[in-house]
């Protein structure tokens, strides 16, 4: 863990100038647990940035949420009590092991997945759905992106060819933008690559194991599914469900993050700050 957390304090910094630590590349660590891109549905054309240049970027940048949670949750005391109990860190913790194990080459098993457009269980996609995972046998399971609104997500980092163009849909985000009017966690905080993470928390040959349990999306009492930030930071029950439930992860992997990255301290959301505009301004779902 000492080597790991060397190697992705050098990646932050690193990250802080929109570059990766030299003579490191974590695509050529992640080969061995990488998804597979469908290239007839997201075809590597020019020019770039495309589709699958994303979605490329969107697999390194969920590998590296998860380790970057790994580094700082131990010591985390103002953010994880917001999402999970204290009695659960061990095993939340694992579950982001599990994701990213072994260290920094990803787990085996995310090769089995295949990353799609085309919707192979109809309806899944619709105008409020990001990305569904759709599971035909217990290890080959597929994550399928829905159009357009998924590809309106940017990324941690910079796209080949994106440059630094304020009008580039792809760009990456930056403590500006995910800080809002009001600085609280929001919408505006999640990535392509934490829509992949979220799906990771699915997949049962992952994570099932922790908890004896599937990680599924939970329901709050009004029988809203429990997406987004407003629903996850202190309003979901931490005893029962948050350790089951998808969104508790991402959300708290990405307020960790943006707080360590940015140097500033969220508040907390209110309803409004989960109605998405890339959803037509309603809630996002990620089932």
């Amino acid at each position: 863990m000492d080597t790991l957390r060397q190697v992705l304090r050098t990646w932050l910094e690193a990250y802080k100038s929109r570059t990766f630590p030299p003579n490191y590349d974590f695509k050529r660590e992640m080969e061995r647990g990488r998804p597979s891109i469908d290239l007839q549905d997201i075809d590597d054309r020019t020019p770039h940035p495309n589709e699958h240049d994303q979605v490329e970027t969107a697999i390194t940048d969920a590998l590296q949420l998860a380790l970057l949670t790994l580094i700082l949750i131990d010591n985390d005391r103002v953010v994880y009590p917001h999402y999970f109990a204290r009695s659960d860190r061990a095993m939340v913790k694992e579950v982001f092991r599990r994701v990213a194990r072994p260290c920094s080459t990803g787990n085996v098993l995310l090769s089995n997945i295949h990353i799609q457009t085309t919707d192979i269980n109809p309806p899944g996609c619709d105008e409020y759905t990001l990305a569904h995972m759709v599971v035909h046998d217990g290890d080959s399971p597929f994550i399928v992106l829905c159009r357009p609104q998924v590809w309106m997500k940017k990324a941690f980092t910079v796209l080949p060819g994106a440059g630094f163009a304020e009008n580039n849909p792809a760009r990456f985000l930056d403590c500006q933008q995910v800080w809002g009017e009001y600085g609280r966690v929001s919408w505006r905080v999640e990535t392509l690559g934490t829509v992949l993470l979220h799906e990771y928390f699915h997949f049962n040959d992952l994570t099932k194991s922790v908890y004896g349990r599937e990680i599924l999306d939970q329901a709050l009492p009004n029988g809203n599914g429990a997406y987004g930030p407003q629903a996850v930071c202190d309003n979901l029950n931490k005893d029962i469900l948050a350790r089951v439930n998808a969104d508790s992860y991402t959300y708290y992997a990405l307020h960790l993050f943006w707080r360590e990255f940015c140097g500033v301290e969220y508040q907390a959301p209110l309803t409004a700050d989960a109605m998405d505009v890339d959803c037509g301004g309603q809630l996002c779902r990620v089932p």
